[in-house]
């Protein structure tokens, strides 16, 4: 059976791998927890949630298309004409095929196509309105621009990805991601669909809430285990993130590897080099309904 993350370990057993202060065999059950009682699994559903958004932006700028059930999707003046803007409107909300649902406003501003754009050229800028995800406010700003040109190649786009994630019980977290995208399959006369990126990526935040003290964090990509994603698949589907979490003084450190290709929601995560346990993409933002 596939476990939700926020519904993988008790607030006990979590108190556990964290502080190494009880047995090692706790039972791991799939009841499910507050999502105030466990601020450090709260705060890996938001990086790995927050990731999934960004996975989802980028591919509103390189695809053309945006990987989504339901939003209504425009273009003033045309997708053709540079700069544009294409504006991904989620209405009062709906469900995409991740399992997410959102609601209000995505604009990207397109500036070149990133086939044709110089190295250096940003080819985008994307903002927010009344946007939410599972429940949860997202704000900021993602730029994405040209580390190396398609011609002669291999493309590869950065982007920098600034956020404030505000939830209904007052947490808020500070989102900022650096990373790079490098087309290693497709590209030329294939359609986007068919393209395959590596990504690199670092990331940091901080998180505030008013159970806990402040919990601050990094993620990064494991150049050992480089991360995969397919414009044809929605989740990440190779590779894995090593995420360090403070609070306290008391560090922890986990590892999210998404497998070994296969197009699927599958992943494990471990703490503390403890046994690998298998999760649920997308994992939950710190606020949603558990």
């Amino acid at each position: 059976m596939k476990l939700r993350l926020s519904r993988l370990i008790p607030s006990g057993a979590l108190l556990c791998l964290v502080l190494a202060s009880c047995k090692k065999n706790e039972a791991v059950t799939s009841k499910p927890i507050s999502p105030t009682s466990s601020p450090l699994i709260r705060t890996t559903n938001m990086i790995v949630a927050m990731d999934n958004e960004s996975d989802l932006e980028m591919s509103d700028v390189i695809s053309g298309d945006t990987p989504s059930d339901c939003p209504i999707v425009t273009y003033n003046p045309s997708k053709d004409v540079y700069p544009h803007t294409k504006t991904v409107d989620y209405g009062t909300g709906c469900t995409g095929s991740d399992g997410v649902t959102r609601s209000g406003k995505r604009f990207a501003t397109i500036y070149a196509d990133e086939n044709t754009a110089p190295a250096g050229k940003v080819i985008s800028v994307t903002t927010f309105s009344n946007y939410y995800a599972s429940g949860v406010n997202i704000a900021g700003t993602i730029k994405i621009s040209i580390g190396n040109p398609a011609n002669p190649g291999p493309l590869v786009l950065k982007y920098v990805v600034n956020k404030t994630v505000t939830d209904t019980l007052g947490n808020t977290s500070s989102y900022v991601n650096t990373a790079t995208q490098k087309l290693i399959s497709g590209g030329g006369n294939n359609s986007p669909a068919d393209d395959v990126f590596q990504i690199s990526q670092n990331t940091y935040g901080t998180e505030v809430s008013g159970d806990s003290a402040m919990i601050t964090w990094k993620s990064e990509s494991d150049p050992a285990n480089p991360v995969i994603k397919a414009n044809s698949c929605q989740f990440r589907s190779q590779g894995a993130l090593k995420i360090t979490l403070k609070q306290l003084g008391v560090i922890t450190n986990e590892y999210l590897d998404y497998g070994n290709g296969d197009c699927d929601n599958k992943a494990t995560l471990s703490v503390n080099n403890g046994t690998p346990q298998q999760v649920t993409l997308p994992l939950y933002f710190f606020g949603a309904d558990l």
